[in-house]
């Protein structure tokens, strides 16, 4: 791209966003309704947080696994004893930790617009005591940089460092247009990102701060309802697009930016079904159970129970056993084979005494009923099993 033609004008191609802004909207909504119980809203901030921090670390080669960074949080938080070494890596996971709760505490529905001052304090955050070598922390950088590859669209080379303060002057001056204020909040925050990220101003770091001037303009509209949560895991999990369509989106000036917020809305629409399905599936399990004390109580005759006490100790522990592995998954409930059920210690303590087929007739019982659903597995003599919570309406 030519910088001596670069301005703030794009264009957007809104045919086809709509679709994806409307469900964004439905989402949040839903959400918003909704009042959590404080450890689910504490589980749901702390897992965001954690796929937030893994995912733009990792896009900037950070190799330390969701595990780990989970570990860094909780020596942030003081849950876990500060080690005596800390690598560069563990630094960078930290530093992110603690610029996600600044965000949380600056930007707000009522908070002031974003500054300079604001990314220059989210850079200095991010980037102190990590990456320092070509890099000022809080500082824009006064050399020039290029990055990308020809495999991810080609290489970008960043403003040129004597026209960073003009830039990043007008760059604010954008964003807060008025426009730009009245533009939807998802759109507004994924320009925000492009231009930044465009414009390159630091020394390294640039793809973070991007990613959490997003996060402070998305928390600004109000859309992190039940915790941290954004477009960093999605931006990571399809690394390869987001970065070619970064570079793609800078071919022709004015800038084509259609692609890239497309990409972003449509990731940012999942984020915000992944959050209701966490709540979704929530919910259910609690629904069910109840379902559960009313069925066990329910007699279908003088002697006869809908449940009985060993079947309704079975469904309680498929409940347990078949919550997805994904918490954010449409998936609401995970299929368990029936031959590793039947060998589970669980099962296998419960039925002691009793032949396997004493196992099978009460879980097929329990599929007449509709409290289980089964499913063949193609070419193999086993079946699945999975909750169905089509009971809580049926019991």
């Amino acid at each position: 791209m030519d910088w001596r033609r670069f301005s703030f004008e794009s264009h957007l191609d809104s045919e086809g966003l709509q679709s994806d802004l409307i469900a964004i909207e439905a989402y949040k909504e839903a959400a918003l309704n909704l009042v959590l119980p404080l450890d689910w809203k504490t589980q749901l901030d702390r897992l965001n947080r954690i796929r937030a921090v893994y995912g733009t670390t990792a896009l900037e080669g950070n190799p330390l696994s969701e595990a780990e960074v989970s570990h860094q949080i909780d020596i942030l938080e003081g849950a876990t004893a500060v080690p005596t070494k800390t690598t560069k890596e563990q630094m960078q996971i930290r530093n992110a930790g603690r610029a996600q709760e600044w965000i949380r505490a600056r930007f707000h529905p009522d908070s002031a617009p974003l500054t300079l001052k604001d990314i220059l304090t989210m850079h200095e955050m991010i980037t102190e005591h990590s990456d320092e070598t070509n890099n000022v922390p809080g500082r824009l950088r006064t050399f020039s940089v290029q990055v990308g590859s020809p495999d991810l669209g080609g290489v970008h080379v960043g403003a040129p460092h004597d026209r960073l303060d003009q830039l990043m002057g007008e760059c604010i001056d954008f964003v807060n247009t008025r426009h730009q204020l009245n533009t939807h909040p998802v759109i507004r925050a994924l320009l925000a990102h492009f231009f930044l990220v465009t414009i390159h101003p630091f020394g390294d770091g640039n793809g973070r701060v991007s990613r959490l001037v997003e996060a402070g303009i998305l928390f600004r509209g109000g859309y992190n309802v039940h915790g941290f949560y954004g477009l960093s895991n999605y931006f990571y999990r399809n690394e390869r697009e987001y970065k070619t369509l970064l570079q793609t989106c800078r071919a022709q000036q004015p800038f084509d930016i259609t692609s890239f917020i497309k990409f972003g809305i449509e990731g940012f629409a999942k984020e915000l079904r992944g959050i209701n399905n966490f709540i979704k599936a929530k919910l259910n399990r609690v629904v069910y159970r109840a379902m559960l004390v009313r069925a066990f109580n329910t007699m279908k005759s003088p002697k006869r129970r809908l449940l009985n006490q060993r079947e309704y100790n079975l469904l309680d522990f498929l409940l347990t056993e078949t919550e997805p592995r994904d918490p954010f998954s449409d998936d609401l409930s995970r299929k368990v084979r029936f031959t590793e059920l039947r060998q589970n210690v669980h099962i296998r303590n419960s039925y002691k005494g009793l032949t396997p087929r004493t196992f099978f007739r009460e879980l097929t019982r329990l599929s007449e009923f509709a409290f289980v659903r089964f499913e063949r597995i193609p070419g193999e003599n086993d079946l699945t099993v999975e909750i169905n919570f089509e009971a809580i309406g049926k019991y």
